[in-house]
């Protein structure tokens, strides 16, 4: 065989191999590519994952320590409020003392005393005895008060109130009427809350 022709054929025969050594290395590459197209994207959506997580986290620490300070606050406006109520009910509760104080030294006192207990027969009638209390310092106008309940069997003994006013029971009725100062005055302290307009029920 002529040498030119075996060259030919060493030549042609090297030039298959390497295009199918290229055509291999090229389906390789593209093959790598596409592999590293995937692993691009798939570390990209997992660091996009993990700064949605951090974000998430960031705000619910940041609602969290919001949601502690609104409760903190809320709690001591609470108690702030609690203790302005409780300096009302003391004022109040002083003034209203001092008033009832200033009142049962007037005349008025006794007009006063003399219109609770007409009002008190009037309800118990005068059919059965019944017994007015009255404070210590009050015991002085029993004869006077009788004379405004004409045909009542009335009684006037001591009560266990200091501040003001009559008590009347009719003990064969089981019948109470309460009209003292240290009564009214433990019920408008009791409704202070409904006095001063505020509720710390919140």
């Amino acid at each position: 065989m002529p040498m030119q022709e075996t060259d030919k054929k060493l030549e042609a025969f090297t030039d298959t191999i390497i295009a199918q050594a290229t055509n291999e290395a090229n389906a390789i590459t593209a093959e790598l590519r596409i592999k590293q197209d995937e692993m691009i994207k798939k570390a990209e959506a997992e660091i996009a994952a993990e700064t949605e997580r951090g974000k998430q986290a960031a705000i619910a620490e940041i609602k969290a320590a919001q949601e502690r300070r609104i409760t903190a606050q809320r709690n001591q406006n609470k108690h702030a409020m609690l203790e302005f109520r409780e300096q009302c009910a003391k004022e109040t509760y002083g003034a209203v003392l001092q008033k009832i104080a200033e009142y049962t030294s007037t005349t008025d006192y006794l007009l006063h005393l003399k219109e609770l207990l007409k009002s008190a027969v009037a309800t118990l009638g005068t059919d059965a005895p019944a017994e007015v209390s009255l404070r210590a310092e009050d015991l002085r106008f029993a004869d006077e008060l009788l004379t405004t309940a004409p045909g009542a069997h009335l009684a006037f003994v001591e009560g266990d109130f200091a501040l003001g006013g009559l008590r009347v029971v009719c003990p064969s009725k089981g019948q109470r009427i309460d009209m003292s100062f240290d009564t009214a005055l433990a019920d408008m302290v009791g409704h202070i809350t409904e006095l001063t307009g505020m509720d710390v029920s919140v």
